[in-house]
């Protein structure tokens, strides 16, 4: 913000609040008549104002008017006393065109009420001096006419004093009772009826002095009031121009934040996805005119993923932003440093030779990021080491637009990663090739989702005793028309590059219910289709509801699903997954822990989330025919199990072998290649109701 913008806005405001207080004044004023009391102090300023300027006009012409009474009233009078008279009431006129034009070089700190104190002795002052006229000339006036001379001085005295006294009642009659009073007793000293008639003629005319008075004053209290609210009126209007321009400058600043915010991101401030490629779009443009290089790198954290699982999403923020810090400072002027989302950033490099130029900035970034980061963790400091990888594509070549760069850029930071990380990759055309490919396959996955190729697929649950069936683990599978069906592991890489991991989910979850629906009448009420949810439908509980939603146009109950939940997915937001699990379980799905066993805190999520059961890793289940630990993790699983009140499925269990260790271990239901992979509803349904291959076996064996 400049200085101007700071005055500007430091005025609106002081004028605002002065502006208010005079509006409030002026409501206030208009509950009085106009004969207001004159000790309102809105109005002082105003009145005193105008009774300096009138007293000064008649000071001005008191000279005159001294010299008119001394001739007049010269062969009447002592000319002692006549000069003396003349002479005190000068002086008095002369300090109060003094006291008008100290008034007018006054402090604008200095109180209209102390001015009005001075004005008022000044004026009493004078008013006791015309007074004392008849008092002067007493012992020599013998002629009516002198007398009759006299009155009219006084009277034309007290007519033009009635005006220059008018703005404040205070002012008038500091003047006109003492000169009534005092000049008509000097009339009634002076012994004869006719000066007592001249006393009572002075009288009245002070009582007819104060009717003229009061309308003047009525006027001059008008004029007073009109230039006060005239005055606020300016200052509201000034006031109002310098909020117009406040909030002007206002909603310039918001506007400048928000096109930044719009921009920039939140975290980093860095370019944003929509800043870099516009960005991009320009220095395409300008790469073209002048002939020289843009190349765009993406750099992709290593391995950030367990470091904000382990350490928490806030020293993960930390971490991004002190990498961007980090990498700014090998960075040129020129350069622009954007974040995509996630650990992932791009980098826009101009006026480059050649390629080896963004390579070698590329390698100065690797360089400066393999340094520890110290950030603060749980109140603690602690030496965080990440690393990058990092790919680059140069352009333009021929018909490159900012999508083709991004994507080659995309794809050569896979190939470093593919290639062991920390490392430069730039972008060749064996990457052109293979993007390619990479494309065409995602095109075809999307024409399977669009086809209904890819479908939910049953593997069996199986009782460890009987070897009845009494459950099924929904598993994607794409049905290609061409090279068959696929499992999840040749696609679901596939789906998540392609960013359709929530539409598998949905697909996957649909096809269960429809496939528990079409079970309905063949199995118990407690056979249950498992589903897997991914982290990013626990974070969505609108999901959870749609779920239930599916549930009821399926006419099935609640206690129809189990849904089993990962580690990984889980820790990603454990305050969030624990109240999506736990509505859930409000309304009868129960729920497990996937792959128990494999994770950082596995057994601490036991405590903290609402579960019904867990599964067994299959790597344990694998292991425990030939490994002792392996077999009292088992074991050791389904006694923090059982004293927990949750049930335990053990899954990949491939051998016989296998399926005895985990009976001896006390698992009662498995999973796995031994008894059946993923089969088709109509599989499983023609299993459930005539009996299983195994079953038949084991009635084959015991026969």
């Amino acid at each position: 913000m400049t200085s101007h913008e700071r005055a500007v806005r430091r005025v609106a405001d002081d004028t605002s609040e002065r502006a208010r207080a005079r509006a409030d004044a002026r409501s206030g004023r208009r509950r009085f008549t106009v004969e207001i009391d004159h000790e309102d102090a809105d109005l002082v300023p105003d009145l005193l104002d105008q009774s300096f300027v009138l007293n000064h006009r008649a000071n001005l012409g008191s000279p005159p008017t001294l010299a008119l009474v001394a001739v007049s009233m010269w062969p009447a009078t002592a000319p002692s006393a006549l000069a003396g008279w003349a002479a005190g009431t000068l002086i008095t006129s002369v300090t109060q065109v003094m006291l008008v034009r100290a008034y007018g070089r006054r402090s604008p700190h200095d109180s209209p009420l102390v001015w009005r104190r001075r004005l008022t002795v000044t004026l009493a002052l004078g008013g006791t001096l015309w007074g004392t006229l008849p008092w002067w000339t007493l012992p020599s006036i013998e002629d009516r006419a002198y007398e009759a001379l006299l009155a009219l001085f006084v009277l034309a005295t007290m007519a033009a004093t009635t005006v220059f006294t008018s703005p404040l009642r205070r002012m008038f009659v500091a003047f006109q009772l003492p000169l009534a009073i005092v000049s008509a007793a000097g009339f009634v000293v002076m012994g004869s009826g006719f000066s007592v008639v001249m006393a009572a003629l002075i009288l009245y005319a002070l009582v007819f002095s104060f009717v003229l008075y009061v309308q003047a004053n009525r006027n001059a209290v008008a004029t007073a009031r009109l230039a006060c609210d005239n005055r606020v009126l300016v200052e509201e209007l000034q006031a109002e121009r310098f909020r117009i321009e406040a909030a002007n400058l206002e909603l310039r600043d918001v506007n400048a934040l928000l096109r930044h915010q719009a921009a920039h991101d939140a975290l980093t401030d860095l370019a944003n996805r929509q800043r870099f490629r516009d960005l991009l779009d320009e220095a395409l443009t300008a790469a073209r005119a002048d002939g020289t290089v843009v190349a765009v790198a993406f750099i992709d954290l290593d391995r950030f993923k367990k470091v904000n699982d382990s350490l928490g999403h806030h020293v993960g923020d930390d971490l991004l932003v002190a990498v961007a810090r980090r990498v700014r400072s090998v960075l040129r002027p020129t350069d622009v440093l954007g974040r995509q989302g996630g650990d992932e950033f791009t980098l826009l490099l101009t006026g480059l030779d050649d390629a080896s130029d963004a390579v070698a900035i590329g390698e100065s970034i690797c360089a400066v990021l393999r340094r520890p980061f110290d950030l603060n963790t749980a109140g603690s400091r602690r030496d965080v080491t990440v690393t990058s990888s990092i790919g680059i594509a140069v352009g333009p070549h021929g018909a490159d637009t900012a999508d083709d760069l991004m994507r080659h850029a995309d794809a050569a930071m896979y190939r470093s990663k593919g290639h062991g990380r920390d490392r430069v990759e730039l972008f060749d055309e064996s990457m052109r090739v293979a993007l390619t490919r990479r494309l065409d396959d995602e095109a075809e996955l999307r024409r399977a989702f669009a086809n209904r190729e890819i479908v939910s697929w049953l593997q069996p649950e199986v009782d460890l005793h009987t070897g009845r069936i009494v459950g099924a683990e929904c598993l994607a599978r794409w049905v290609h028309p061409e090279r068959g069906v696929l499992s999840a592991g040749a696609f679901v890489p596939l789906v998540e590059d392609a960013g359709l991991l929530f539409d598998l989910s949905r697909v996957i979850a649909g096809s269960g219910l429809v496939a528990r629906a079409a079970l309905v009448d063949v199995v118990d009420p407690t056979f249950r289709v498992r589903i897997n949810v991914s982290a990013s439908q626990l974070s969505d509980i609108g999901l959870l509801y749609a779920f239930l939603s599916h549930l009821d146009s399926q006419g099935l109950p609640p206690s129809a699903v189990h849904l089993e939940v990962t580690e990984t997915a889980v820790i990603s937001d454990l305050n969030v997954a624990r109240t999506w699990l736990e509505t859930a379980r409000e309304v009868g799905i129960t729920v497990s822990l996937d792959d128990f066993g494999t994770g950082y805190s596995s057994l601490a999520l036991l405590a903290q989330l609402p579960l019904d059961g867990v599964k067994i890793d299959l790597g344990f289940v694998r292991d425990m025919v030939h490994s002792p630990a392996a077999r009292a993790v088992v074991a050791a699983t389904v006694e923090l199990a059982d004293g927990l009140g949750l049930h335990v499925v053990a899954e990949g269990v491939e051998t016989e072998e296998q399926a005895e260790a985990l009976r001896q271990a006390g698992v009662h239901r498995a999973q796995g290649f031994l008894y059946a992979p993923a089969v088709p509803l109509d599989t499983l349904r023609d299993w459930v109701m005539v009996g299983a291959p195994w079953q038949r076996e084991q009635a084959r064996a015991d026969a």
